[in-house]
């Protein structure tokens, strides 16, 4: 035997010598492969983060671009393969750097979240190049640093070792309370003074310190190809407003469309320019947000147009009598014709020329004249009157301040003309939330905003929004696992994540119906049929089938047991079926394994929570998107007997909206059944009103029946601790004047992600908060002077 057993191995000695010679063939050699791929191979460019001005015609990215920290955002590559075709993985990360003014210290590595790389797969023809956009999590640092972001990435070819690298590229880091302002136009010289405009700019003056930023950073985005914007709202948490002008509906991917859609309806302000954006909208999906019906044009009426500028004029303005005389001077002037659209309203002294709407959380602010046109543009009170009348910010006043201009001599500086603050945040210059990002929940009664003290140093706590948190990093909207609704969802998670341990009693009435089919029911089958001696043989079959209904009665796969544990907000705005919902997951493993998250759509993000249950490695995810399914989080390590958390966010359509009809009553369009439901009401005075539901029927109409309760009383008994989310959503203190909202759970997950391996224990709870109004917009007023009366007095 052992002569036959060195004959068999010497023969095998040839193939296993040439299986090996197979594996090292010169061909993969790293080094050879390395030699062979010609440099000139593969033309990179570097990557465009979105919003975007698109490339330059070398392909290069303008200078002073810049990313948001903190946010999700969408991004480009441009690639040519110039020898064959070719295909593989396009694998790109976000890096911060940047030193820190405290200690003089390099900001590398001291990320508050570690970035995960992102990747795609790509497939490139040859000569042709091409544009793959992917997503990705901007990291953010502490400290205070002046920052700025790299992008970069590689292309590994498929079946070659040697990755193509994506040139880096560096980025401006964004201040807190600055955003993007996107223009969608095909004349961006016309749009040229917005980038000059003082609300661009601080409060505070430019010679204060730290380094002043900006509120809003002017893209003009480039319509020429496919429009580099993001296809989904969760990468538009980085812009405040946009501005829709002389382009035409099909410039948008239908992923665009939506994600517009979303993004209006969670804040996003919308800017319809005059007679050519209204006509494309108004034979678009868009036409349901305009504020004007367009039917057509007509020419401008100068008596409006003349109502307009005296309306809007800052007192001290003395350019209005000549912009009037330009109006009148010349006929045709084209504007908007048709009626008001239901739920908007028209501007004050505007001459019936300009209207708004409130669309969810978010607006719309139409004109039906082209403000870019020479009598408004020229106009020496034409940025009070866009910063006031167009955007909604506050009305500011303006004055000098000694020695602090270069040479010792007086700045000018702008201030809140009601608060008196010479500071802006976040909250003034975009209106867009998440609840779960960005409510404040947590404080026992909101501070009023109160007259800030003229000095910057004890200005800076002041803060417009007193019902929304503000990130010193990453402003509003940001990615956060620290916001209080996260961390009330992770405290929940921490009590009830984990294996489910069988009762006493379970293995009491096991033992019991083992013994009992054992030996009288055994006896009793094998003597009625007159073979006694087969008994003995059925106590293995009886044995191992009753092993099996142990394991499965107490949800054990037999000795790997997982666990699956979610908390989520579902946020939904009023009518619109569309919400967006937050997943917290805690995940519990016997034994070590890898997980992967996916989503159905597009519309979904994830990262490993970095407030976890456990401290041990999270392994090496990689966030992943692809053709034609959703992104998926893959590669995230669970140890043994250990629990870790995800956040996971996505865009849902739940089937229909939720809302208020004419008459009051609570309308459900969706399938969604809603339990233990509160309807809390706050009128302008700050009154509140309290509506207890109940159960919301899926299709149904509910007539409400209002208490006045200071508070709203939530049964301690609702399963995994929702009452406390319930009571913290519904407090007074949570919810701004003139607002309403629907408070209940769904007492099972939201269908939309998948995770792999399957958990054979999962419990779940949907927290649900629609809004049913929100508070008005608050009218604007003119400046109360002008920039220039101070430089004149300078």
């Amino acid at each position: 035997m052992p002569r036959l057993s060195f004959l068999i191995a010497l023969l095998c000695v040839p193939l296993i010598v040439g299986c090996d010679g197979c594996r090292r063939d010169p061909t993969l050699d790293k080094d050879k492969d390395a030699e062979e791929l010609p440099r000139d191979a593969f033309t990179t460019y570097s990557p465009d983060p979105f919003p975007s001005v698109g490339l330059l015609a070398d392909g290069g990215v303008p200078a002073g671009r810049a990313i948001k920290p903190g946010h999700w955002i969408s991004a480009s590559v441009s690639i040519k393969s110039n020898l064959d075709d070719s295909r593989g993985e396009l694998v790109c990360t976000a890096n911060a750097q940047g030193i820190d003014f405290s200690t003089g210290d390099s900001m590398e590595g001291r990320n508050r979240f570690t970035a995960v790389p992102s990747s795609r797969p790509i497939v490139l023809p040859k000569g042709q190049l091409r544009r793959f956009d992917y997503r990705l999590l901007t990291p953010v640092t502490g400290g205070n640093a002046k920052k700025t972001y790299s992008l970069s990435g590689k292309f590994v070819p498929s079946g070659r070792a040697v990755p193509v690298n994506v040139p880096t590229m560096p980025f401006i880091a964004m201040q807190p309370e600055e955003y993007f302002f996107v223009v969608l136009t095909n004349r961006p010289e016309r749009f040229a003074k917005l980038r000059k405009a003082d609300w661009i700019k601080p409060y505070r003056d430019e010679f204060d310190f730290p380094i002043a930023g900006a509120n809003y950073r002017v893209i003009t985005a480039s319509t020429k190809d496919l429009l580099p914007i993001a296809d989904t709202m969760l990468d538009w948490t980085n812009t405040a407003v946009l501005v829709w002008d002389n382009v035409t509906d099909d410039v948008l991917t239908p992923d665009q469309r939506t994600a517009i859609a979303d993004w209006i309806r969670f804040g996003g302000k919308l800017i319809v320019n005059g007679p050519d954006a209204s006509d494309a909208l108004g034979r678009s999906a868009f036409r349901d947000v305009l504020a004007f019906q367009p039917s057509g044009n007509i020419e401008l009426d100068p008596q409006a147009g003349e109502s307009l500028l005296k309306g809007w004029q800052v007192k001290t303005d003395r350019s209005t009598s000549k912009q009037i005389e330009i109006l009148k001077s010349q006929s045709g002037r084209v504007a908007v014709d048709g009626p008001l659209a239901v739920g908007a309203t028209l501007l004050e002294n505007s001459g019936g020329l300009i209207a708004k709407r409130q669309v969810g959380r978010g607006s719309v602010t139409q004109t039906r004249f082209d403000v870019t046109s020479d009598w408004v543009v020229d106009w020496e009170s034409f940025d009070s009157f866009f910063n006031n009348a167009i955007l909604d910010r506050p009305h500011r006043r303006y004055s000098a301040s000694e020695g602090q201009a270069e040479g010792g001599g007086m700045a000018t500086r702008q201030y809140d003309a009601v608060t008196g603050s010479v500071t802006s945040d976040a909250a003034m210059n975009t209106q867009f939330r998440i609840a779960t990002r960005d409510a404040k929940i947590l404080t026992a009664s909101p501070e009023k905003p109160t007259n800030a003290p003229e000095n910057l140093s004890s200005s800076l706590t002041y803060q417009t929004d007193p019902f929304t948190r503000i990130d010193p990093s990453t402003g509003i909207s940001g990615w956060t696992d620290s916001s209080d609704l996260v961390e009330a969802c992770s405290q929940i998670l921490r009590n009830e994540s984990g294996i489910e341990i069988p009762k006493s009693s379970l293995v009491v009435r096991s033992l019991g119906y083992y013994l009992l089919i054992l030996v009288p029911l055994n006896f009793i089958i094998f003597r009625l049929m007159g073979r006694l001696e087969y008994a003995w043989l059925a106590v293995p079959v009886i044995a191992i089938v009753g092993a099996i209904w142990v394991a499965r009665s107490a949800q054990l796969d037999i000795g790997f047991a997982r666990s699956q544990t979610e908390i989520a907000v579902l946020e939904m705005q009023p009518s619109y079926p569309r919400a967006h919902l937050t997943r917290i997951d805690a995940i519990y493993n016997s034994l070590s394994s890898t997980y992967r998250f996916d989503f159905k759509t597009i519309d979904g993000c994830a990262s490993p929570m970095r407030n976890v249950l456990s401290q041990s490695d999270a392994g090496n995810p990689m966030f992943s998107t692809s053709y034609n399914e959703g992104p998926s989080l893959s590669g995230m390590a669970v140890g043994s007997n250990q629990v870790r958390m995800v956040h996971a966010e996505q865009i849902v359509d739940v089937g229909g909206g939720i809302r208020l009809d004419s008459s009051g009553k609570l309308v459900n369009g969706s399938p969604l059944e809603i339990l233990d439901s509160y309807v809390i009401e706050k009128d302008a005075e700050g009154n509140i009103r309290v509506a207890v539901v109940g159960l919301v029927s899926p299709q149904s109409a509910t007539t409400l029946r209002y208490l006045d309760w200071p508070e709203v009383n939530v049964s301690d008994e609702l399963p995994m601790q929702t009452a406390l989310l319930i009571r913290q959503l519904t407090l007074p203190s949570s919810i701004p004047s003139g607002s309403t909202r629907l408070v209940g759970r769904v007492s099972d997950a939201i269908d939309g992600m998948t995770i792999t391996p399957k958990a054979t224990q999962t419990l779940a709870q949907t927290i649900v908060l629609a809004h049913l109004k929100h508070a008005p917009l608050k009218p604007g007023q003119p400046d109360v002077n002008l920039k220039s009366d101070v430089s004149k007095r300078r």
